[in-house]
């Protein structure tokens, strides 16, 4: 009878939360009296271009954001709020990468539930059903339902879900083909509200014409409203938030490092500025592969290789990052259409330098490596270490500026012990649109047919690379001969090493057949 008696109070006071969270039809409300931030109420204060955004009931929202804007917290309580307050119901929340959804699931969705007494049942209920989908799947105590789902993937798992929410987060990043497959999930449901999230990118980008598809709203600090700039535009409720909106951003000193003074170029570059601080689109320096490039290079049916047997060879580009989690070693081979496959990738976490060397010397017989180029930027001992085991098969490369001649050997011999590795001289920019070129290639009916295949059974182990090749930006140098020349820059703050090592292992299949040993054959087949 006790237990009995345990298991109805315990019912009755779950039904009084529910009944008491339902009463709040007001999101800004709810929020003040449902959430828990550091410890604190969530307030409101001195954040007043929030409201109009919270209360918000247009079917399409879109926000263009700079970085540090707590937007993040507002689609938590976006999503919170519209499971709780309709019963039954069901949410997708979706960022480009698989880690950014778990860290969204585990950080922010399932930190608040833990830390709000009036939400903190629904954690107990989504224990019931913990196990491989504990971070993908959370159930609520009122049968509504969450998914939280990566927007890399083939889309199947977001077509199977009806949604009645869905909130996109880091939206500059996601591949322009999911939100059609987003919009029809919804298609059949009685609430049907969307929200898309992103910080500003490149003027012409697919966000970008999604944020000009909007009424494009701007805050004016005077009236402390927001102002439609096109509002002939319905199809999207658009809000642009700038870090000159934020109180705990405005308010510091000029010479403090996160004030908006101390950010301005050259501290940062003026894309980096204007995108991450204004939130503003930026126009100048040309991107030359787009986040969309890359997923067109995805094969879902191919996985990462663990090694490569005879008769097939491969080749290899090593960037020396110069430190932990900065060196790449990148792996690949043809196949029977002449594309690169990437059969492996690593980026290293250890910093000894000597010991990745050692992890790239094992790598070269199980793989069959044919021809190995490492940069010698951060490599010449590397590089004079791996020849010792690996005579010609490992060549060091240094970039030079030479559209005459892209490609040209060196030996030992010419340099003396001041650099004692044979190595060849590449053109920077030639290679780096060779590369650029082969990603973006076009068939001759006009559909995009990619000259790189990246494996992507397991999008958690490679889909990092997408940001250290979509760094890259363009711009055009005169040299003194008059020649415009193309040069290659990646902001402050990012990292392009990926990139350059499948560059390099480029540069080892023209540096095989310069070393006249070019025998090999393509991975399947005939060519």
């Amino acid at each position: 009878m006790k237990e009995s008696h345990r298991e109805i109070q315990a019912l009755t006071e779950l039904l009084t939360v529910q009944q008491r969270i339902g009463r709040w039809k007001d999101p800004v409300q709810w929020t003040e009296k449902c959430r828990i931030l550091k410890g604190q109420p969530f307030s409101f204060q001195d954040r007043d271009y929030l409201l109009p955004i919270y209360r918000d009931t247009h079917p399409n929202l879109v926000v263009v954001k700079a970085r540090q804007m707590e937007m993040t917290e507002m689609l938590v309580n976006w999503l919170l709020f519209n499971l709780t307050a309709h019963r039954h119901t069901t949410a997708l929340y979706t960022a480009p990468r698989a880690d950014q959804v778990s860290r969204f699931s585990r950080d922010r969705i399932r930190k608040a539930i833990k830390d709000s007494p009036q939400l903190r049942h629904n954690l107990e209920v989504a224990r019931e059903e913990e196990g491989k989908e504990a971070i993908t799947r959370i159930p609520f105590a009122n049968d509504s339902l969450l998914y939280l789902i990566s927007a890399w993937g083939d889309f199947s798992a977001i077509r199977n879900i009806p949604a009645d929410f869905a909130a996109v987060d880091e939206m500059q990043d996601v591949q322009s083909e999911a939100l059609p497959v987003i919009m029809e999930a919804m298609a059949h449901s009685k609430h049907r509200r969307l929200a898309l999230v992103g910080t500003a990118s490149e003027v012409g980008s697919e966000f970008f014409r999604l944020w000009e598809s909007s009424d494009m709203k701007e805050w004016n600090r005077e009236a402390k409203a927001w102002v439609p700039t096109k509002p002939e535009n319905k199809l999207y409720s658009g809000y642009h938030i700038s870090q000159e909106m934020a109180p705990w951003i405005i308010t510091l000193p000029p010479d403090h490092p996160n004030s908006i003074e101390a950010k301005r170029p050259p501290a940062y570059s003026e894309r980096r500025f204007l995108n991450e601080v204004l939130g503003l689109f930026y126009a100048g320096m040309a991107k030359p592969l787009l986040t969309e490039d890359l997923l067109r290079c995805r094969a879902f049916q191919l996985k990462m290789m663990s090694g490569l047997g005879p008769p097939f060879r491969s080749y290899m580009g090593v960037d020396w990052g110069g430190g932990a989690g900065r060196t790449v070693v990148w792996i690949q081979a043809m196949d029977q259409w002449d594309r690169w496959r990437l059969l492996f990738v690593h980026r290293f976490t250890e910093k000894d330098l000597m010991r990745q060397a050692e992890v790239v010397s094992n790598l070269i017989p199980l793989f069959n490596v044919k021809q190995c180029v490492a940069d010698l930027g951060y490599g010449a001992v590397q590089v004079a270490e791996l020849q010792k085991k690996h005579a010609s098969t490992v060549l060091g490369c240094s970039y030079v500026q030479r559209p005459d001649k892209p490609l040209e050997r060196r030996d030992q011999q010419e340099f003396g012990e001041r650099i004692a590795q044979l190595h060849v001289l590449a053109d920077r920019s030639f290679y780096i649109e060779k590369a650029i070129e082969l990603i973006k290639r076009i068939d001759a009916k006009g559909n995009h047919f990619p000259m790189l295949q990246l494996p992507w059974t397991e999008p958690a182990r490679i889909e990092w690379i997408i940001d250290q090749f979509t760094c890259l930006e363009r711009e055009t140098v005169e040299m003194q001969s008059g020649r415009r020349y193309p040069r290659y820059l990646h902001p402050e703050g990012t990292e392009d090493h990926a990139f350059h090592a499948f560059v390099y292992a480029l540069i080892a299949y023209d540096a095989s057949k310069m070393y006249g040993e070019f025998s090999m054959g393509p991975l399947f087949g005939p060519r």
